[in-house]
């Protein structure tokens, strides 16, 4: 058992899967961009018709990334290839003066694709040793990306030389770090944990799910995050003793009471406390879901507050969500007020960052 947690473990925590879609004009140097990263040198290219496809590995992250033809013929097969993309890698000749508006249509239309609105993008302004090449800054702006609804960074580079690459692959991989959050789903057994991790995933029917042993784990999507959610067994004193084993990079817990089950209410809060404490949790913010809103004793919102003293806790963000979990009622709405405790933890943290 200890060896196959050890391996999710690694698996979950160690190098991801993703997949990247590099596109833009005929002529931008994206095949070359390709092959440079791959091999790490310059290889002859002709005009890609159809696509090239690698895997490359950089840091923790294994792209698989795909390299599509840019001619105007073929552009129009393009949202073939948008399913499952995590981020785009859009290359720009900045030293093609002529044909920036042009890259600006293609790049704004492909971005209004459903398939594409939770992407991370990675301009590429490619042949910065050209003297006309237009700066990151101006090809920014005439690029429009301010009018985007996805995160985007800019990077100058020269493809055949290979400077910058990395560098932006680097801005990549921090802003896909930035959408998946590690989240643990933590409580007392038979509070409702799985029955909420599966409503929020929509893959089974209350009457299919049984005691955790051990722990779940799903991926889910929310708006331009996506959430890696461990459900982890609360069954006995001595396995929630193995909880700290999943708090490694977690920015955030969701905290599941049953507010029915008022004789065990002061066991939920000693076990909420011991968590609070836990150095490994010092940046998460915390979601307490007031479960079974259905059962007319039920304590609502403000009476789980007062109960598990929540108002003498501080160091963590937190908010408490009334729900019903074999309805679903409440959810989704707890999840949304958590993510924005998320980015707000995550922009003081930065701003703390910037200010040192």
């Amino acid at each position: 058992m200890g060896l196959i947690i050890t391996s999710l473990l690694n698996s979950f925590l160690g190098k991801r899967d993703v997949r990247i879609l590099m596109v833009g004009l005929d002529g931008a140097g994206k095949t070359t961009i390709l092959y440079k990263l791959k091999v790490g040198e310059v290889i002859s290219t002709i005009p890609t018709i159809g696509f090239n496809v690698e895997i490359v590995e950089y840091k923790n992250i294994r792209f698989t990334v795909w390299d599509i033809g840019g001619q105007m013929k073929i552009r129009h097969l393009w949202y073939h290839y948008f399913p499952n993309t995590s981020a785009v890698i859009f290359v720009v000749d900045a030293a093609d003066v002529d044909r920036i508006d042009e890259a600006k249509h293609e790049l704004h239309t492909i971005l209004e694709n459903d398939e594409l609105r939770n992407v991370v993008l990675l301009v590429f302004a490619n042949k910065q040793d050209l003297p006309q090449a237009l700066g990151v800054s101006e090809l920014a702006k005439q690029l429009s990306l301010h009018q985007l609804q996805q995160e985007w960074h800019v990077h100058g580079i020269c493809a055949i030389r290979g400077n910058g690459l990395y560098e932006g692959l680097e801005y990549l991989r921090e802003m896909l770090q930035r959408k998946r959050i590690n989240l643990g789903m933590l409580g007392l057994d038979n509070a409702g944990k799985t029955t909420i991790l599966y409503q929020l995933k929509n893959a089974k029917s209350p009457e299919e799910i049984v005691p955790t042993i051990g722990f779940n784990v799903e991926t889910i999507r929310c708006g331009k995050h996506l959430l890696n959610i461990w459900d982890v067994s609360g069954g006995k004193p001595k396995t929630r003793l193995l909880w700290k084993h999943y708090n490694q990079n977690t920015k955030a817990i969701i905290f599941v009471v049953d507010a029915a089950d008022l004789a065990r209410i002061t066991l939920a809060a000693e076990e909420l406390k011991w968590l609070w404490g836990r150095k490994e949790l010092a940046q998460a913010v915390f979601l307490i879901f007031a479960n079974k809103q259905d059962l007319p004793n039920a304590l609502n919102a403000q009476e789980i507050v007062q109960v598990l003293e929540l108002d003498t806790l501080h160091q963590h963000p937190w908010t408490v969500q009334e729900c019903c979990a074999i309805t679903g009622a409440g959810l989704w709405e707890g999840v949304q007020q958590l993510l924005q405790l998320y980015e707000e933890r995550t922009k003081t943290c930065s701003l703390r960052l910037m200010r040192k």
